[in-house]
């Protein structure tokens, strides 16, 4: 029989005698990269899942490898694009540049903005909620800025906007015919997914 301990006692040993359990090793934890590469991969799996849900699965995915990187160091993004696209350079300049698929007129136009006061963000969001019905748009954080729909001009439009810590905005579209929407929507996905900044 054990004897009568006081309370404190009691409890202390009771806490001691808990510590002393078995502890297991942690083993490798993953590093924040291969964290980050996990939910990457979730998330396009998550992605591909419902495109098939939403049509009939005859969407290609996008074959990554394909995209090359174009990167502005000078206005700190990068951006990936289809390796056939050519750059036009009449339409490019230390901003940014526009590129264009030959083959089918898909465009993808990337550059920086000063955005002085935020203006030049605000006209962007206004254009798209005010302006044309057939496009929609939301914020996504308070420094990120999404919109795709039909233009007037026949073409499927989506958006990206990215604000950057000194206030600076870049601005990044890809534009295609609407009738091509279908094979061309999970690239154009993927290239303005792949905006990210310096």
């Amino acid at each position: 029989m054990l004897p009568n301990l006081p309370f404190g006692a009691a409890l202390t040993l009771a806490l001691l005698l808990s510590a002393c359990g078995k502890q297991e090793a942690v083993g490798d934890v993953p590093s924040s990269e291969e964290l980050a590469r996990q939910a990457d991969a979730a998330s396009q799996a998550i992605r591909d899942e419902a495109a098939a849900v939403e049509g009939d699965g005859a969407e290609a995915a996008v074959d990554l490898a394909s995209l090359e990187s174009y990167t502005n160091t000078l206005r700190g993004y990068t951006i990936m694009v289809p390796s056939g696209w050519t750059v036009d350079e009449s339409a490019s300049d230390d901003n940014g540049r526009l590129f264009t698929d030959t083959a089918s007129g898909a465009k993808l136009s990337v550059s920086w903005v000063e955005n002085r006061e935020d203006a030049a963000w605000s006209k962007a969001v206004e254009t798209v909620e005010d302006g044309n019905e057939a496009m929609q748009g939301e914020a996504v954080g308070p420094n990120e800025y999404r919109a795709s729909g039909i233009l007037t001009n026949g073409l499927k439009s989506g958006q990206r906007l990215l604000r950057k810590p000194d206030g600076t905005m870049v601005q990044a579209e890809v534009s295609y015919a609407a009738d091509q929407a279908k094979s061309t929507d999970p690239l154009a996905s993927a290239i303005l997914d792949s905006l990210t900044l310096q």
